[in-house]
């Protein structure tokens, strides 16, 4: 972890983005740390991602996945190309975000200066910088969150005294935007889950899993990611039986119970499994009445 420059691989999955992925490659190109490469997996774009990104940036490496392959599934072709070209970091990093020029250069030195294996950025809102939607996420067995994302909502500025003195903090799950992990967790504990959690949770269930074992997780607030959430995300009703269908049966929803029930049965202490199965079945059952 000590060598003078290691080599950084940022993993960037993209689809049918084009002029948000050119947007996200074009901070990655400006970064101050010389020794990253990027690599961009499209999943089958029917738009010009793959012809813009490069004509643009001809230095990127440009891989492909299949409809089939969300978000886990690309990076896993992402994170495999990486391991193979001997890389000692990965980056998996999201091309709705905006970073500074010294980015990955911060968050090495941090990684790097505390021994950190994994080590997530903290993540703001575009539209609103100050606000923050996660600085790392905790479990929370025994309610129907089971995941809960760190601060959310709360303002930069307003952070804790626990939170502001730290440089790293220690947590349970990280989302996979903005994530630094050593090329020894993957080699260690594999890669992310593509068959039971494809698009989301993915992220968090491999950080869970390196927790489980051994390898500590942490999140530092001096590094930012600026998240572009589109403000009409769509939210389909579980009142009516469609959406109930989509939300529980689509590989692209973040309610998709394969994936949480996954999450429930390997993580969930065993004691707390029966309150937090009725707490999750309560939340829905109660949402969008």
């Amino acid at each position: 972890m000590h060598d003078s420059a290691p080599s950084v691989t940022a993993v960037v999955p993209v689809r049918n983005r084009c002029a948000i992925t050119l947007r996200c490659l074009d901070a990655l190109a400006r970064q101050t740390y010389t020794s990253l490469r990027v690599v961009v997996v499209d999943s089958h774009s029917t738009d010009d991602t793959v012809s813009s990104v490069r004509s643009a940036f001809p230095a990127v490496r440009v891989l492909h996945a299949t409809d089939r392959d969300f978000w886990a599934g690309a990076t896993n072709i992402g994170v495999r190309h990486a391991l193979d070209s001997g890389s000692d970091w990965i980056l998996t990093i999201n091309d709705d975000a905006l970073i500074e020029t010294n980015y990955v250069e911060r968050l090495l030195q941090i990684a790097c200066r505390f021994d950190c294996l994994i080590l997530g950025s903290q993540i703001n809102y575009l539209g609103d910088p100050r606000r923050i939607w996660a600085l790392g996420s905790f479990t929370d067995w025994g309610t129907a969150e089971m995941l809960r994302l760190g601060l959310h909502g709360e303002q930069s500025g307003g952070l804790v005294d626990s939170f502001r003195q730290d440089e790293i903090v220690r947590v349970d799950a990280l989302a996979g935007n903005g994530v630094l992990l050593h090329h020894s967790v993957f080699r260690r504990i594999g890669i992310y889950n593509a068959c039971m959690l494809p698009h989301y949770h993915a992220d968090s269930e491999l950080v869970m899993r390196a927790v489980a074992a051994g390898i500590s997780a942490w999140v530092t607030p001096r590094v930012v990611v600026l998240n572009d959430f589109s403000p009409n995300q769509k939210r389909l009703p579980l009142s009516t039986f469609s959406g109930l269908v989509w939300s529980l049966g689509s590989a692209k929803s973040h309610l998709y119970l394969p994936a949480l029930l996954y999450i429930f049965c390997r993580y969930c202490p065993f004691r707390l499994k029966i309150v937090t199965a009725i707490s999750l079945l309560r939340r829905f059952l109660e949402m969008d009445r």
